[in-house]
């Protein structure tokens, strides 16, 4: 062979030895998936910095989220999986918009996480709401509900907001939480008809289907709920 031959072979092989190195490392980039719900235990994700959220990682922006709210709040989201892309981290995230239990994806560098340890699950057919701190019971209350032309949706959904009201006398009693879902039929209210969990001025009404959807608990109830539970605590409202 002569030495041209050669130094064409030489290059040659560099470019395969090359390529399946290449090979090798992306096979070494596969997707890395972790699921991050647990009974006992979920994470929470606030918004550092203006940034996109995601059909699929890092493609299809579908909404824009800021790091507050109208009301100052913190924008919080749930965070539900993480997957990790070489050198980039990825977050399935639960976010406070229509449809309800809408999901998409934003970048890990947009966010700092908390691990939280608290879950609300509200039981439309019992008119009951249970606050359990890792997975174990901490309060019961009977509630009201929405009424059958304004019911309260069922779904997955995380706490966005914590007011304390004042005059505590009003509607809303001394607290109130705001949650991720919407109506499913009041769509012209102000902020496009958000679900919330407040004290209320009417006891009788606890323990009946009344409400515009909202889930009223008695007042010193609600204070013991909105002590124990932090942004971005899941939210379960089941039949």
């Amino acid at each position: 062979m002569s030495r041209g031959g050669a130094a064409i072979c030489a290059v040659l092989t560099m470019l395969a030895l090359a390529g399946g190195h290449h090979r090798a490392a992306a096979a070494g980039c596969a997707p890395q998936e972790r699921w991050l719900v647990r009974w006992d235990s979920t994470f929470a994700a606030t918004v550092k910095r203006p940034a996109a959220i995601y059909r699929r990682p890092g493609r299809t922006p579908f909404m824009q989220v800021g790091i507050a709210d109208a009301y100052g709040f913190r924008t919080t989201l749930q965070v539900i999986e993480r997957v990790q892309m070489c050198r980039t981290r990825w977050y399935r995230v639960r976010v406070a918009a229509r449809p309800n239990g809408a999901t998409g994806w934003i970048s890990s560098k947009a966010v700092s996480t908390t691990r939280l340890r608290s879950r609300i699950v509200i039981d439309l057919s019992r008119h009951r709401l249970f606050l359990y701190k890792r997975g174990k019971l901490a309060l019961s209350s009977p509630v009201a509900i929405g009424k059958p032309s304004t019911p309260t949706p069922l779904g997955s959904f995380y706490v966005t907001q914590r007011f304390i009201v004042d005059p505590s006398t009003g509607p809303y009693g001394p607290r109130a939480i705001g949650i991720s879902a919407f109506s499913d039929v009041l769509r012209t209210w102000r902020d496009g008809g958000p679900i919330g969990i407040h004290g209320t001025n009417e006891p009788f009404a606890i323990g009946n289907s009344v409400s515009h959807g909202c889930v009223r608990l008695p007042n010193d109830k609600i204070i013991r709920l909105f002590g124990l539970t932090p942004l971005g605590t899941p939210v379960q409202i089941r039949r």
